[in-house]
C-alpha cells in the first residue's frame, strides 16, 4: 500500500506492532470544491432523477413494476462482486421452485430479500447501525462468507487487493477499532440534514462506507444497497426503481479507481462526478423503460379487452409485470379458479402475442414468458 496518500480525507496509520498502514478516514461532513463541471453534474442528475421519481409517483400499479427493477439492482450489484446469474435465472427459479439453487442464486435472492427489508424498515425509522447489521445478517445467511461474522462488525482486519497478503493490499480499509466510531458518525450524517443536496450525501454516504469497509465481506452490496434506500427514505425517489449497479458495473474499472483516488489522491470530486453520471444516465435509462412498460401494459389491455371474454385476464397480464416467466398453475392459485379456466387466460395471451411457451414439458408443467416484457427489462432468454 502507497504512503504518500493525501491527508485531506483521511490519513495512514500503522497498525500495532504490524507492518502495514490502515487508512482512517475523518469524519463527516466533507468540505467540497465545487467547479463548473461539479455544479453542472449535480444539476443534471437531479433533473434527471426527478424526473424518474415524478413518473415513479404517477405509476398506477408501482407494486408491480417495484419487484423487477429490485431484482436487477440485486443480480448487479452481485455481479460487481464476481457471482454470475442473470436475471432471467432469478426469475426462473421462482417458477421452477428449485429446493437447493447455486449459491451464485442463493446471493441475489439473499440481495433483493436485504433490499426489501431495508425499505420496510425506513418507513418506520431513520438509519441506525442496528439496521445496517441486520441487512448484513440477511445478505449473508447461508452464503459464502457466511464463516465471516454476518451482521456483525469485523473483529480482525480486512483489506483490498489481494486475497493472500495484507502487505500485499492495494487498500488497507478502517481498523476494527475504529469502525463503530466511523459508522456511528456515518449514521449521523445519513439522518441529519446538511447543506449538500441528497445525490452528493449519497455519493458521499457511499465512499465513506466503502473506506471504513466495516464487515468482513459483503461490503460493496451494502454501500450499493444503502444508496437505493436512502434515495427512498429522503423522497429523493418515489420508488426504488433505480439500479445504479448496472452504471458500476459496466465501468468497473472506472469505480474502483475513483473511489480509491478519492482516498490517495483527496479526489472525492472525482469520484461524486462519476457518482453524479451514474445517477443521470440511469435515471434516464429507467425512465425509458419504465414508460417502455407502462405502454405496452396499456397497449395489451386495449387488445384484450377487444379480443378476451375473460374477466380474469387483465390480471394475469399484471402478473407478468412483476416476473415475466408464468405458470398455469401459478394463475391457477392467484385467481382462484379452476385449472381449465387457469388454461384458457393463459391460452388467450398466448393467442393475442403477449405469451409464448418457455419449455416443453408435461402439460401441467409447462412455463410460458412475455418477449416484450423480458426485452423492455433486458433479460436475455435461454431455451
Amino acid at each position: 500500500m502507497q504512503q504518500d496518500f493525501s491527508e485531506r480525507l483521511g490519513r495512514l496509520v500503522q497498525a500495532s506492532k504490524a507492518a502495514y498502514f490502515t487508512y482512517e478516514p475523518k469524519f463527516l461532513p466533507v468540505e467540497l470544491k465545487y467547479d463548473e463541471e461539479l455544479i453542472k453534474l449535480l444539476a443534471d442528475a437531479v433533473q434527471s432523477i426527478s424526473n424518474l421519481s415524478t413518473r415513479g409517483a404517477r405509476l398506477r400499479n408501482p407494486h408491480i413494476l417495484i419487484m423487477p427493477y429490485l431484482k436487477k439492482e440485486a443480480v448487479l450489484s452481485s455481479k460487481i462482486e464476481g457471482t454470475r446469474t442473470s436475471l432471467s435465472e432469478v426469475f426462473l427459479e421462482e417458477k421452477e421452485k428449485i429446493k437447493s439453487p447455486n449459491a451464485d442464486l442463493e446471493e441475489v435472492n439473499n440481495y433483493v430479500q436485504s433490499l426489501h427489508n431495508g425499505l420496510k424498515e425506513i418507513q418506520k425509522q431513520n438509519f441506525t447501525t442496528e439496521m445496517i447489521k441486520l441487512l448484513h445478517g440477511t445478505l449473508m445467511k447461508g452464503v459464502r462468507g457466511q464463516d465471516k461474522e454476518p451482521g456483525k462488525f469485523k473483529t480482525k482486519q480486512n483489506w483490498i487487493g489481494s486475497s493472500d497478503e495484507i502487505l500485499e493490499a492495494k487498500f488497507v480499509p478502517a481498523s476494527p477499532e475504529t469502525t463503530p466510531a466511523l459508522i456511528d458518525n456515518l449514521i449521523d450524517y445519513i439522518n441529519n440534514s446538511e447543506r449538500s443536496t441528497n445525490l452528493i450525501k449519497a455519493g458521499i454516504m457511499h465512499y465513506q462506507f466503502e473506506t471504513v469497509h466495516p464487515f468482513r465481506d459483503g461490503n460493496g452490496r451494502i454501500g450499493r444497497l444503502l444508496i437505493s434506500l436512502f434515495l427512498c427514505k429522503t423522497k429523493t425517489l418515489s420508488q426504488p426503481l433505480l439500479y445504479l449497479s448496472a452504471y458500476f458495473d459496466k465501468h468497473k474499472p472506472t469505480y474502483d479507481e475513483k473511489l480509491f483516488n478519492a482516498s490517495s489522491k483527496g479526489d472525492i470530486e472525482g469520484w461524486l462526478k462519476f457518482f453524479l453520471k451514474a445517477i443521470k444516465v440511469q435515471s434516464d435509462e429507467v425512465l425509458l423503460r419504465t414508460e417502455e412498460l407502462e405502454n405496452y401494459r396499456e397497449e395489451c389491455r386495449e387488445k384484450l379487452e377487444i379480443n378476451s371474454n375473460s374477466t380474469n385476464v387483465l390480471r394475469v397480464l399484471d402478473f407478468l409485470y412483476i416476473n415475466p416467466f408464468i405458470k398455469i398453475g401459478e394463475v391457477k392459485k392467484q385467481l382462484k379458479c379452476h385449472y381449465p379456466t387457469a388454461e384458457n387466460n393463459v391460452a388467450i395471451l398466448v393467442k393475442n402475442g403477449i405469451l409464448k411457451e418457455y419449455t416443453i414439458r408435461k402439460k401441467r408443467d409447462r412455463i410460458f414468458y412475455c418477449p416484450r416484457i423480458c426485452d423492455i427489462l433486458g433479460i436475455q432468454i435461454k431455451h
